[in-house]
């Protein structure tokens, strides 16, 4: 039941990806409604799914599966929250296709071994999405700094092409990256401290220097200067964006390093 209403949600996600690049190129108002029709229908059947999936799990979260599905609908979710806000649906061109890219594997991945004992605590699931809604956060902001690069291209080389006219302005951009990554970096914080906590819960815990671990530290210090230095050095533009999209890069690196792919199957029940 629950992978049938996920696979549902894909299927309301491809066609909506669909649409918003058709939007790219013919700015419709229609085809805007329509995007995001189609995206709030998938999260709602997506949501149902979760729920259902966590609630059968006594709350726990069970494996890489639900890993990629949780990070596709918080991904979404925070596009159409700014969509709506901001109505700005040429976005969706390029957020939605990546979510779809996300999705897919989730339902193709098995859904992992089991937590051990020593971390499944109540709190638990409330550490895992504040970590999955502080990688989508920087995954959207991560895709504004792509469009922000993009359209200053566009600027510098006076080619007021198809990009130009469609994109939001270079100060809208920048505006909502600093909002995205603000709360990517709050989400990081409280990620890296609740983390701190489960893990010194092990029995004999030593603190080692893994890959994903000294990632997830770096890309805090990323998030964190970038959040300094817009907030104290005045930076903006082109170098807030690839620093961005560096500290994205980070993240999900320790994302995909947190999950076993040995297992191939049906992770959704």
């Amino acid at each position: 039941m629950n992978h049938a209403l996920v696979s549902l949600a894909c299927h309301a996600y491809v066609v909506a990806a669909l649409v918003y690049l058709v939007y790219l190129v013919r700015q419709w108002d229609a085809l805007a409604t329509a995007g995001r029709v189609l995206v709030g229908t998938g999260l709602v059947l997506h949501g149902v799914a979760l729920f259902g999936l966590f609630g059968a799990q006594g709350g726990r979260p069970v494996g890489v599966a639900q890993g990629f599905s949780t990070f596709a609908f918080l991904l979404l979710t925070i596009f159409l929250v700014v969509d709506v806000r901001y109505r700005r649906p040429v976005m969706g061109a390029f957020i939605t296709p990546l979510a779809v890219a996300v999705l897919l594997p989730g339902l193709l991945l098995d859904g992992g071994t089991p937590l051990p004992a020593h971390v499944q605590r109540p709190l638990l699931p409330v550490h895992i999405t504040i970590a999955l809604l502080g990688v989508a956060a920087s995954a959207v902001a991560a895709g504004v700094a792509g469009m922000y690069l993009l359209m200053e291209r566009q600027v510098k080389g006076k080619r007021f092409g198809l990009l130009f006219a469609r994109l939001p302005s270079l100060e809208f951009l920048d505006t909502l990256n600093r909002q995205l990554v603000v709360v990517g970096f709050i989400a990081l914080s409280v990620t890296l401290v609740t983390g701190a906590f489960f893990s010194s819960a092990a029995p004999g815990f030593v603190w080692s220097w893994q890959s994903k671990q000294i990632a997830t530290l770096v890309a805090w210090v990323v998030f964190a200067a970038l959040v300094s230095a817009r907030s104290f050095g005045g930076w903006r533009g082109r170098r807030v964006a690839l620093l961005t999209m560096t500290g994205f890069g980070l993240l999900l690196l320790c994302f995909l390093s947190s999950y076993d792919f040995t297992h191939v199957g049906g992770g959704w029940r």
